[in-house]
């Protein structure tokens, strides 16, 4: 977890940085409250994502990947969520509204499964099965 956290944290300044930088230009201005809000909320599923699906991968792969989906979906919906208390309460539309979440949704995705990924490789989770050859 702690190599984990090593690169996350960078990574996810690296974001914030990119999401301050869109917070300057006027069109994505109004919507910086909703950007916060979501780039907090990744950040913490990201560490607790990481936190089950990597205790679970050391345990049966299927548990993992059960998880994993899980989580995809978890989010996915927190996200829609998200997005219709906001965007109901609040009158933000277009790209100002879509751009940076969609950046904070797949950045963060991404990382998280590039992670994983790996992680799965130094487990060793991804050998082939050891099966006779069938002639």
């Amino acid at each position: 977890m702690i190599d984990f956290l090593k690169r996350f944290l960078p990574f996810s300044a690296v974001v914030a940085v990119a999401l301050f930088g869109l917070g300057k230009l006027e069109m994505f201005s109004s919507a910086m409250d909703f950007v916060w809000i979501c780039f907090v909320l990744f950040f913490v599923l990201a560490i607790v994502t990481y936190y089950f699906s990597a205790s679970t991968m050391r345990q049966k792969f299927s548990n993992f990947m059960g998880v994993f989906f899980v989580s995809i979906f978890a989010k996915l919906i927190l996200s829609a969520i998200v997005v219709m208390v906001y965007k109901s309460t609040n009158d933000v539309g277009g790209i100002a509204f879509i751009a940076p979440f969609a950046l904070i949704y797949f950045s963060f995705l991404i990382f998280e499964t590039l992670e994983l990924v790996k992680l799965s490789k130094a487990l060793g989770n991804n050998a082939p099965p050891k099966n006779p050859i069938v002639k």
